[in-house]
């Protein structure tokens, strides 16, 4: 198998890491914040906990949400987060970005139920406003509990001597070299690199969790690892993988510091 040439940043990666849309969108989500942060002010000093409680919430919210923009999308090089692991190479998936999605989603659920709740004591008749909210707050509280039991998680890759496994956050998918034809680069809105299985390679996968499926298992053969999740290099990361897939000889090194000193001086050529 030849080698791609990843000397450089690949052409299809060689757009704005922020577009305008993104940057118009965070600048929103910032603007909400601020709006929300006065507007809860205002309610304590009126009097109106209730309205400084969602003020701030909402506020907490829509920043997080502005935050994950920002960092989903940056490139850094955290070497420490490609390590030897169980008699593999890992590079572990971002914790900052994980954190953020599960803090976002535990905010809205806490803001659903709490909302909901001050509904169902304080309004007479039937409160269906706090049927409704306290339902998609259950629905939404699901992913953290889902997150306490395992079932979702911060995920990893990790390549071995005889293959490669990545665990997403809500599945596990693996190949064997013998079955992977090759990687490459790719763009779909965001940079990802591909490894690319043979149609009929052995190819395990499962998704961890019955629902919150919050990434996707590709519909073929093939590991897609999605370089906004990961803290380390695009570019670095995209010539360790295909180094090893293209160079079998190589692959006896995975797992122990040969591999991680390679990384580190971007031994690839």
């Amino acid at each position: 198998m030849q080698s791609s040439d990843l000397s450089a940043t690949p052409n299809d990666w060689r757009v704005p890491r922020y577009s305008a849309a993104v940057i118009a969108t965070v600048a929103f989500m910032f603007v909400q914040g601020v709006v929300a942060i006065v507007v809860g002010a205002a309610g304590w000093l009126a009097g109106e906990p209730a309205v400084a409680r969602y003020g701030l919430g909402y506020a907490l919210l829509v920043v997080l949400v502005g935050v994950f923009g920002i960092v989903s999308r940056r490139n850094i090089d955290r070497v420490s987060d490609v390590r030897t692991a169980g008699g593999a190479t890992e590079i572990r998936q971002s914790s900052a970005v994980w954190v953020l999605i599960v803090s976002m989603m535990t905010c809205l659920a806490a803001l659903a139920l709490g909302a909901a709740m001050e509904i169902a004591l304080h309004q007479s008749g039937f409160p269906g406003a706090s049927v409704v909210l306290g339902v998609f707050g259950i629905a939404v509280a699901t992913m953290p509990m889902l997150v306490v039991a395992r079932r979702l998680r911060r995920g990893w890759v990790r390549l071995t001597p005889s293959g490669i496994t990545h665990r997403g956050w809500a599945f596990e998918s693996s190949l064997g070299w013998e079955g992977v034809a090759g990687a490459k680069p790719a763009f779909n809105g965001y940079r990802m690199l591909l490894v690319i299985g043979y149609a009929n390679a052995d190819w395990p996968h499962r998704y961890t969790a019955p629902f919150w499926r919050i990434d996707k298992l590709p519909p073929v053969p093939m590991i897609e690892l999605d370089c906004r999740k990961f803290d380390v290099d695009e570019v670095a990361l995209a010539q360790l993988v295909d180094f090893y897939a293209s160079y079998p000889d190589t692959r006896g090194e995975l797992g122990t510091e040969a591999a991680i000193a390679r990384f580190r001086d971007r031994a690839y050529g």
